[in-house]
């Protein structure tokens, strides 16, 4: 397994990516009714748009009435969103979904959603079914946190690597030491003094194991399970044979009852709970940083929907905090009359009618061109002025304070 292979993803656009595939997956259509379009980075644009014309003009025979209206707004309102867009797409590509979600039989609905991939796309693709097509998508999200596992005994030790839920076994190793019984003509100080040497010996053999192994991951590497039967696993520790570098990554010591891959099975089975308190305690920190910067006479702390917004649109904002339990969504509208364009966050979706939405300058009907998740679009906006985003959820009671207490939305600023 090697490191190359583990592409930088930033984890707040991770987790954004995760929720909006969950909500994707809940939207079913009938017939083909759901076209789901990826864009990479270099797609030709006049092939795409051929594509689109030559797909409408198809669509005219499609017996059904309904799905023929459908399918046909469908692209009518893609080759619409992909024309505003003068077909700018992100640097790593666009995955652009339209479609009838209307749970109502005879009842049209016909929604666009966008989703940016956290990786590269590589494949263009058009594909129409009665759900959005996201088996490409889910596979970008496939883990990539990097984890050392280690068991170890005064006899054998074995070194692995966790991914996700997988893991591979990088090497074991024995000591040769026999068991404490002493050979004949051996003075019982002598002995114990030969033994503790092999074992010193065999620590530091393994420690300089670790080190060739894990260090060229570098901050790939999020954390280290020292695991084992007894308390040897604790003495390996104690006698200081681990490189200072992977100490500091050391998240937890797990009791196992064997040192081959049946404990290194039985530590993955047990490091699930340390993995989620490691997190839990970035997630302590950051989200007490800031209530400290609440507390302080001046200090540098905003919240808020408009105040956090207002921060961030002129650069002021260092690390953006937003609850992930907020589920609002922002509108992209169009003027039908004089093509005016405006962005309204809505907070309750189902009091907000779009169909009776118009013009905030001449009163017209608008067409809604776009739906973008609130936070996907507070992370983009951070993004353009290289503010960190962090997602906090509600699993801690910091967590719970900052959503009740604040809105879920926050920032450290860089400045007053």
């Amino acid at each position: 397994m090697k490191n190359s292979h583990l592409e930088e993803v930033n984890e707040a656009e991770v987790l954004i990516f995760k929720k909006k595939l969950k909500k994707m997956k809940q939207f079913k259509g009938r017939g083909t009714e759901l076209i789901s379009l990826y864009l990479p980075p270099a797609v030709d644009r006049s092939s795409v748009m051929a594509q689109i014309t030559e797909e409408l003009s198809q669509s005219s025979n499609i017996k059904s009435p309904t799905t023929r209206k459908n399918v046909q707004g469908s692209l009518r309102k893609l080759n619409n969103f992909l024309k505003q867009i003068n077909f700018k797409l992100p640097e790593k590509g666009l995955v652009v979904f339209s479609g009838n979600v209307s749970e109502q039989e005879g009842k049209s609905d016909i929604r666009l959603f966008t989703i940016k991939p956290p990786r590269e796309l590589k494949t263009k693709l058009y594909w129409c079914d009665s759900q959005f097509h996201l088996v490409p998508l889910e596979e970008m999200v496939a883990p990539t946190d990097v984890f050392g596992i280690l068991t170890i005994d005064n006899k054998e030790s074995t070194i692995a690597i966790l991914v996700g839920k997988k893991y591979e076994i990088l090497g074991h190793f024995t000591s040769g030491i026999s068991g404490k019984h002493r050979a004949g003509g051996q003075s019982a100080q002598r002995f114990e003094r030969l033994h503790e040497d092999a074992v010193n010996d065999f620590y530091k053999r393994i420690g300089t194991k670790l080190t060739e192994i894990f260090i060229p991951y570098g901050d790939k590497l999020k954390g280290l399970l020292i695991s084992g039967p007894g308390i040897t696993k604790n003495y390996f520790m104690n006698q200081d044979r681990l490189d200072h570098r992977l100490k500091e990554k050391v998240l937890g010591i797990i009791d196992t009852s064997y040192t081959d891959e049946s404990g290194i099975r039985e530590a993955v089975n047990k490091s699930g709970e340390i993995l989620r308190d490691a997190e839990i305690t970035k997630e302590k920190s950051i989200v007490n940083d800031f209530l400290g910067e609440v507390v302080k006479s001046g200090g540098l702390a905003a919240y808020g929907q408009q105040e956090v917004e207002e921060a961030l649109t002129v650069g002021k904002v260092k690390t953006l905090l937003l609850s992930e339990e907020i589920e609002w969504m922002v509108y992209k509208f169009k003027c039908n009359s004089c093509d005016t364009e405006e962005e309204v966050v809505i907070k309750d979706l189902l009091k907000f009618d779009h169909s009776k939405h118009k013009c905030k300058k001449c009163d017209s009907g608008v067409e809604l061109m776009e739906e973008v998740d609130y936070t996907d679009w507070m992370v983009e906006k951070a993004m353009s002025t290289g503010t960190e985003t962090k997602i906090i959820s509600t699993d801690t009671s910091e967590g719970e304070q900052f959503l009740k207490g604040f809105g879920g939305i926050g920032a450290i600023l860089r400045f007053r």
